[in-house]
């Protein structure tokens, strides 16, 4: 899911404006978004695609995944109460998925999973690329071949976390920017080949 530049930073913009808005109303008057817990500055942070200053929040958000705990804890508000208006879904993705693997706008994901000769180990082969070409041939020893190339081929990003946060659900000042990946670097149980 790759949004272009103008309109990602369009975007960041409105879900920080947002997101502030719909948390603002429950903190002191004299506190800026540094003042809160790191778990409410995710809920800030994490609809924008974690913007300029987010950083933070970002690896805390990936310390708790990989920690094995949900991406976004408690939020307490000025009066003590948890901040709970907000609807999150969210998914792991495996490498031996498509899913598990993101190319730039324009470009198509190539992703081809095998098993070594025993049967134990899985390897995933996977790159992304601009247009296939594809040619037929003849083989003396199989027959009928056909050899598929591929232009511009680079290397595609890891998308093993996806998050889909609505703050605000069922009101008027709804927001998602809906599903987001990220890359946890975890390390994935399978061998990863990248041909160019």
């Amino acid at each position: 899911m790759t949004i272009p530049a103008r309109t990602r930073y369009a975007s960041i913009a409105l879900a920080g404006a947002a997101a502030f808005a719909a948390l603002a109303s429950f903190a002191p008057s004299t506190a800026s978004a540094a003042d809160y817990d790191m778990d409410c500055k995710l809920l800030l942070c994490l609809p924008g695609g974690f913007p300029s200053g987010c950083a933070d929040a970002f690896e805390h958000m990936m310390d708790r995944l990989r920690d094995g705990k949900s991406p976004i804890g408690a939020c307490a508000m000025s009066n003590g109460a948890e901040y709970d208006a907000y609807d999150m879904d969210y998914a792991f993705k495996s490498p031996t998925t498509p899913a598990g693997w993101d190319c730039p706008e324009g470009k198509h994901l190539y992703h081809r999973t095998s098993w070594d000769d025993d049967g134990h180990h899985q390897s995933v082969n996977t790159f992304c690329y601009d247009t296939a070409y594809a040619r037929t041939g003849w083989d003396s020893d199989v027959g009928t071949t056909t050899i598929t190339s591929y232009t511009n081929k680079t290397p595609p990003q890891r998308a093993d976390f996806w998050v889909n946060l609505t703050l605000e659900p069922d009101t008027p000042q709804a927001y998602s920017q809906g599903w987001q990946k990220f890359d946890t670097n975890r390390k994935a149980p399978v061998r990863v080949v990248f041909t160019d």
